[in-house]
């Protein structure tokens, strides 16, 4: 019976280290866990942080592009109103022009064909 005593205290034995290499690793994979899991945060504050920046980097283009635009149609608008605004008294200039064109030959030209 002694040798049945002595073999279950080495079984035990043996059975503790293998439950405390097993809790061992249980905390190692956990600390790893942790460990990962800090490195995705990080990772994806970083991510959200560039995102961010990008993001007003392109809302202050489109508020840009808003503003050339803007500018643009302001221009056009004012060219329209200028061409408007001048078109009556244009048409009157080429129509009195075109009445009013001289019939004498140049004495310039008149030189060259006596």
């Amino acid at each position: 019976m002694d040798e049945g005593v002595e073999s279950y205290l080495v079984f035990q034995k043996k059975a503790n280290k293998m439950i405390q290499q097993a809790l061992k690793e249980k905390n190692n994979t956990g600390e790893a866990k942790m460990e990962g899991e800090k490195e995705i945060s990080k990772f994806r504050d970083e991510q959200e942080e560039e995102f961010d920046i990008e993001k007003a980097e392109q809302h202050q283009r489109m508020e840009d592009l808003s503003e050339i635009e803007d500018k643009a149609d302001a221009e056009i608008n004012s060219i329209k109103q200028d061409f408007e605004e001048n078109k009556e008294a244009v048409i009157e200039y080429l129509l009195e022009s075109i009445k009013n064109v001289s019939l004498n030959v140049p004495r310039v030209v008149k030189g060259n064909f006596e």
